[in-house]
């Protein structure tokens, strides 16, 4: 079971809304979320010393950080994450381990709840998306259904953002699902929805194991095979012709 662990912290969000947004120091376990390391570790009393030092020394880079009460070692990190098998280097390193990961909740996006929308949240990182409960005719109708409603197919351009599709999509859809991501242009140059390319480091880690591998030379869309294989991390090519499930995000400042 999560502890959480609450420290006043508020910020104001811009262009977000008027409100001040509640920032939060979260307690999780290493199951639960991940994150990258900054930099050394150091000995520190507490959670709270430790996130507080983390600032000093990091200020905006430091979004989380790893405390072992035992031990006192204090690990700062950058932004937190869902877990996502195939980064190697993230911390917590074992799920067993006493280490506990702290982190501070995100900037709360403005979120306009018709059509179905709503605000969803993976390890402080939080996205306003439309979840569909039928499937699009093919990816391009997909992106139309998206579009009609304000939005685009979601780009998962960040460990955060690709951890939130991952949960998301796998633990409410449980479906096969498109994500905003293709190389219909150029064979081997996927590009997210926002044509922004796909980096080489999110390329290690976003697909299953020997995909993508464009069967048939004709496979140009990114899905999140969960009804076919849901105990497996991972995207798989698929054709763009075929009809799958999509996740829809509302992102006017992305």
């Amino acid at each position: 079971m999560a502890v959480t662990l609450w420290i006043f912290l508020a910020f104001k969000v811009l262009g977000a809304s008027s409100e001040v947004r509640q920032f939060f120091l979260k307690q999780v376990s290493g199951q639960d979320c991940q994150t990258l390391q900054l930099g050394e570790s150091w000995i520190s009393q507490s959670p709270i010393t430790c996130q507080r030092e983390c600032m000093s020394r990091y200020s905006e880079n430091c979004q989380s950080v790893v405390y072992n009460s035992q031990t006192g070692i204090c690990r700062p990190g950058y932004i937190a994450f869902g877990p996502i098998k195939n980064v190697k280097t993230s911390i917590p390193e074992t799920a067993g381990s006493s280490d506990k990961i702290y982190y501070v909740r995100q900037a709360i996006p403005p979120c306009t709840t018709s059509d179905n929308f709503a605000l969803y949240d993976v390890c402080g990182t939080s996205a306003c998306l439309y979840l569909s409960t039928s499937e699009a005719d093919n990816y391009n109708h997909a992106k139309t259904l998206c579009s009609r409603m304000d939005s685009r197919l979601f780009v998962g351009n960040t460990m955060a953002k690709f951890a939130l599709f991952w949960y998301t999509s796998k633990t409410y859809m449980k479906v096969t699902t498109y994500i905003g991501l293709e190389d219909i242009d150029v064979e081997g140059n996927f590009t997210w929805e926002n044509g922004e390319p796909l980096s080489y480091e999110q390329y290690q880690y976003i697909w299953f194991p020997t995909e993508p591998d464009n069967f048939r030379g004709n496979q140009d869309c990114a899905i999140a095979q969960h009804a076919n294989w849901p105990t497996r991390f991972g995207l798989d090519d698929a054709f763009c012709h075929e009809g799958f499930y999509y996740v829809c995000e509302r992102c006017w400042e992305c």
